[in-house]
Formats: structure tokens, C-alpha cells, sequence
């Protein structure tokens, strides 16, 4: 939050547990829970959804991403309508050009992460490693991997993985515009 400039890119990648609490008056906060936190004092033991959020709104970067490899409700997600790549001019440089705030987690709440020997991760972590390394989860073929393209591609390939278990959420956590964009590795 302090370091970074006016045209930086910040991803914030997080694996471990998460944990949502129940609102008395209703709703749920979402955490995150580092090594020593405590799961029966969340406020005062981990990391809140809305904390992150607020750090993000605090930090000059242009775009920022949360990668979040655990899951918990009360995603800090906005709807907010985006450009359409198929029909919108120079789509890349307008979407890189406004500010974004992106968060993507691997699941929702009550579900578990799934992870296995084999693949040496979890399927959040090993999708993840796919999409971007081998360019897959650029879906419309455009040489830019986007944020809300990673997303989906998350969204589809971990609930699969996970044999219906685990679904990834993702989306903007204020209404700006801009997305988090990734090279893909044939465009380099």
C-alpha cells in the first residue's frame, strides 16, 4: 500500500484457511486466518474480507488482484458491468487504463479446498498455475489473460477438478472499470 505508484500492479496471493462468521443482526464477514489466528475470536485474530478491501482503497496502484486460495463466504465483490471485448475498440488499453480492484477466491462458503497429492496443490492453485502458464485461461484467444477472464476460467476448471465441491467466486470489489491484465506467454 505504501510503495506502490500511480501505474503499479499489485497481486496479493493468500492460501490458507478461511472462516465466515454469522451476523447477529444478519449478513456474514468473511476472514482470512493466518497461521496463528484464532478461529473462535475472528475480528480480533485474522484477516477481514472488508480489510482487504479498504487496504486496496488506500493504495495508489493502478490495479490490484487478490488471489485467495481459501474459502469463506462474504465475498467483498460489486456487480459492475464491464467493456466488451468482442465489440469495444482497443478493449485492452481502455480496460487498463482506469484503476481495478479484483479479488478471486477458490470457493464459497461451507466449501472446502480440495487438494490432492498428486497434483502437489490445490485444484485453485494448480488451475491457476495452468491458466497462466499455458496461456488457457485467455478464452477469447486475444493474447491478454484479464482478470475476470482468469475468473472464469477458475471458476469452471477448480469446480471440475473438485468434482462439484468447490467453486471459485470472483469480482471487483468497487465499481471501477479496469481489469488486472496478465500477458499470455505466446504474446510475450
Amino acid at each position: 500500500t505504501r510503495v506502490a505508484k500511480n501505474n503499479d500492479r499489485v497481486l496479493i496471493f493468500f492460501a490458507g484457511h478461511g472462516k465466515t462468521m454469522d451476523l447477529p443482526g444478519g449478513g456474514e464477514m468473511g476472514f482470512l486466518l493466518p497461521v496463528d489466528g484464532n478461529s473462535d475470536d475472528l475480528y480480533l485474530s485474522s484477516i477481514g474480507m472488508s480489510e482487504l478491501k479498504n487496504l486496496s482503497l488506500m493504495s495508489n496502484a493502478k490495479h490490484v488482484l487478490y488471489l485467495i486460495d481459501a474459502c469463506y463466504g462474504g465475498l467483498a465483490a460489486v456487480g459492475s458491468r464491464g467493456l466488451d471485448a468482442n465489440v469495444t475498440k482497443n478493449y485492452i488499453e481502455k480496460i487498463t487504463k482506469n484503476k481495478s480492484r479484483q479479488i478471486i477466491t477458490a470457493g464459497g462458503r461451507g466449501e472446502r479446498v480440495i487438494e490432492r497429492s498428486e497434483w502437489g496443490h490445490s485444484a485453485f492453485t494448480l488451475n491457476l498455475n495452468r491458466g497462466l502458464k499455458n496461456g488457457t485461461a485467455d478464452i477469447n484467444s486475444d493474447g491478454y489473460i484479464t482478470g475476470n477472464e482468469l475468473g472464469m476460467y477458475l471458476n469452471e476448471k477448480v469446480t471440475i477438478d473438485s468434482d462439484n465441491k468447490q467453486t471459485p467466486q470472483y469480482g471487483r470489489m468497487t465499481s471501477e472499470e479496469g481489469e488486472f491484465v496478465f500477458n499470455t506467454p505466446t504474446s510475450n
